[in-house]
């Protein structure tokens, strides 16, 4: 039996076992005195800030961020052991000029350093791609490689950094707010527009991008979440053709109003069945996209709680309380300009049968209406919080730390995948099984999320316990799906530390 087979073989004998422990154990669990507090408020607290992505970009075992504001300029802030130091305008980053709405890290030229693309919302205004030079400048290289990105009436949201072909380097999808988007293919540092008047390059009006490997043959499939009355897509990848599955599994949403659509998306396995599922965030009632591991989606939002119709517009997967479920960060804004305020909600997953908003247990992290990403990036196991506020005279980008006990936060496990050659694996699946070869969580490594984001951080788990677990890693190849496996892997070990896992050559 292949690798790809034992994993969907375990995964088929527990798609109803491992949903009823989870919910057995979820409802046995003591509830924890916890909360967030706000870091660093007012470095943080700036008007106008748009997107929000993670990364270690100085390569000193710590996350570093970076913000679009509206001004043009873009904020990087490096990590120093907790404590956030801006740096951007010193290392070449723009301070003013056009706004970019959408940010992604990706080592595109594979030189080890994380580049930064920012794609611009203003039509007379081009895209940038700034490479990371050794960790200490940034340069804008993007006319010299091919993306500037620009044209007539264009509006760049979420840009994806994938794999699309499986050669080991990862090329670019590019979105368009306002008109067509694009895939570009990189050529060793360079980049060329392929697919130019064949899907997946399409006029959709969309905001929202996610790749994943939804019917598991082994290549990135796409997820459009379109705006102003359009469609939803889902393309799936037929090695190298795109065709366009939405219509026939359901998934299109036909019949929008103008002023409905799809804002984001994101991608989790919210059941701990083994499957990814999508969550997507509208104008309009929210959808949760339950894959059924056949190929097919049912939308499950209303049984779980999570249809309702809050002016939604970015969206972030993460388990809050390490429960082993995880847990959804919905960003929200009502009012009109310049008054619109925070309207957020807080989707406590209850062991994968409903979701709860606790926000009012939580109103200090209700300060959000744009950016949303979870991450660890103090590395102590318990999983922080960070949104962007731009849509009012005041707000900011802001970071909660999660303030879980040390023992709860010990029941986690943060994971880094590789690839041989030590580079990120944007669309990487991440499983973990029990003693008992029972699964018990999924995650992808991020191809796109939030609000027009693409982070480069571990895989935050949490765990119902410290037992060991075992670990496979599902690769996307050029032979297919590739599954590497450790075994007994004990989280106690990895306190306060990353697993990095290094595909075989």
């Amino acid at each position: 039996m292949t690798g790809s087979s034992k994993i969907r073989a375990a995964m088929a004998m527990l798609l109803s076992g491992a949903a009823l422990t989870g919910v057995a154990y979820a409802a046995q669990e003591e509830p924890i005195e916890q909360s967030f507090n706000s870091v660093q408020r007012e470095l943080f607290a700036e008007p106008g800030s748009l997107s929000n992505a993670w990364a270690d970009f100085d390569k000193d075992g710590d996350l570093d961020f970076a913000v679009t504001i509206k001004t043009g300029a873009i904020r990087l802030y490096r990590n120093d052991n907790g404590t956030f130091v801006s740096v951007g305008e010193a290392m070449g980053l723009p301070t003013a000029g056009g706004e970019f709405r959408a940010i992604s890290w990706g080592d595109y030229d594979g030189d080890g350093w994380l580049d930064l693309f920012a794609g611009s919302s203003l039509p007379d205004k081009p895209s940038a791609l700034f490479r990371n030079v050794g960790g200490s400048k940034f340069e804008n290289v993007a006319e010299q490689v091919g993306l500037t990105v620009t044209g007539p009436g264009r509006a760049s949201r979420q840009n994806n950094w994938i794999d699309v072909d499986n050669d080991g380097d990862i090329d670019l999808y590019a979105t368009d707010r306002m008109g067509k988007n694009r895939l570009f293919r990189n050529d060793g540092g360079t980049f060329t527009q392929i697919l130019t008047d064949v899907e997946p390059t399409v006029f959709k009006s969309t905001v929202g991008a996610c790749w994943l490997d939804y019917d598991e043959d082994g290549d990135l499939d796409l997820f459009l979440a379109n705006q102003s009355g359009k469609t939803d897509s889902l393309f799936r990848n037929d090695g190298g053709t795109f065709k366009d599955v939405a219509p026939e599994l359901g998934m299109d949403m036909p019949g929008r109003a103008k002023e409905e659509g799809g804002v984001g998306c994101a991608v989790g396995d919210f059941d701990n069945d083994g499957h990814l599922d999508i969550f997507v965030p509208n104008y309009g009632k929210n959808v949760l996209w339950r894959n059924n591991g056949k190929g097919g989606f049912t939308n499950v939002a209303a049984e779980m709680g999570l249809d309702v119709e809050n002016h939604a517009v970015g969206a972030s997967w993460g388990d809050y309380d390490n429960d082993g479920f995880l847990d959804l960060y919905i960003t929200s804004y009502h009012g009109k300009t310049p008054n619109q305020v925070p309207a957020d909600a807080l989707f406590h997953n209850e062991g994968g049968k409903r979701f709860v908003n606790v926000i009012d247990k939580h109103p200090i992290v209700n300060d959000g209406d744009h950016g949303v990403e979870w991450v660890d990036y103090d590395g102590d196991g318990a999983i922080d919080l960070t949104v962007t506020h731009g849509y009012s005279a005041v707000g900011g980008h802001f970071v909660f730390k999660n303030s879980m006990p040390a023992e709860r936060a010990k029941r986690s496990l943060n994971i880094m995948v590789l690839d041989a050659a030590g580079h990120a694996v944007p669309g990487a699946e991440v499983r973990l099984y029990d003693s008992s070869k029972r699964i018990l969580a999924t995650r992808q490594v991020s191809t796109g999320g939030g609000y027009g984001a693409q982070s480069v951080t571990p895989l935050h788990f949490g765990l119902k316990s410290t037992a060991k677990v075992s670990v496979a890693v599902t690769y996307l190849t050029k032979d297919g799906r590739k599954v590497q496996w450790l075994k007994n892997v004990a989280p106690t070990e990895f306190s306060g530390k990353v697993l990095t896992i290094k595909q075989n050559p």
